[in-house]
């Protein structure tokens, strides 16, 4: 179990990297496309159109598995350390499991429906 752990550092630094150029390369795409203003726009508006809502969709998929990567890894961690000295409650070890692979569901979920799009009606009441 050990010989897993051994070189897992570079999953948390790759989650960071990668989740940070998902931000960045969706921005620059959707500026050169003209489709957001370059000064400040929300992250939400610079991955909802066509080219780059495709490509911020796939990164942050994969950043949503690299998150559960390190969830994972870090769960193997406490249990190992708690093999040798108690470290922390395997409840609350495995507890803090459930909610982060939770978190990567629902950024799996928010890479994968970035644009909502509402009809609203604006019928006039006259009886009102």
């Amino acid at each position: 179990m050990l010989c897993f752990l051994r070189g897992m550092a570079f999953v948390p630094f790759l989650l960071v990297t990668w989740s940070s150029a998902a931000f960045i390369i969706s921005y620059v795409v959707a500026v050169l496309s003209g489709h957001v203003n370059p000064f400040l726009p929300y992250i939400s508006d610079t991955g909802t159109t066509p080219p780059e809502s495709g490509i911020f969709g796939f990164m942050i998929n994969f950043s949503a598995f690299l998150g559960a990567a390190t969830m994972y890894t870090r769960y193997k961690i406490v249990e190992k350390q708690n093999q040798t000295s108690y470290f922390s409650t395997p409840v609350f070890n495995l507890v803090s499991l459930v909610l982060g692979l939770v978190g990567c569901i629902g950024m799996g979920i928010v890479a994968n429906f970035q644009g909502v799009t509402l009809r609203i009606s604006t019928e006039i009441n006259d009886d009102i």
